[in-house]
């Protein structure tokens, strides 16, 4: 359950491209293959901001120290 007053934040896939400096194909592309979770709204297709959030951190790699 959402804390009262807490809202997720929804994207359109252009707006998902331009947060992670992607083509909006390539995460059109993503939708498709199921890579990242939608909220379907009707025909309208939205992606949480957390979702995102998340993708980056797993997907985060540490630098190596020389």
């Amino acid at each position: 359950m959402r804390e009262q007053g807490h809202q997720d934040v929804l994207l359109r896939a252009d707006e998902a491209a331009r947060l992670l400096n992607l083509s909006p194909h390539t995460i059109r592309m993503w939708i498709w293959q199921r890579r990242l979770p939608v909220v379907r709204l009707g025909r309208a297709v939205r992606l949480r901001r957390e979702d995102l959030e998340k993708m980056i951190e797993r997907n985060r790699e540490e630098a190596i120290a020389l």
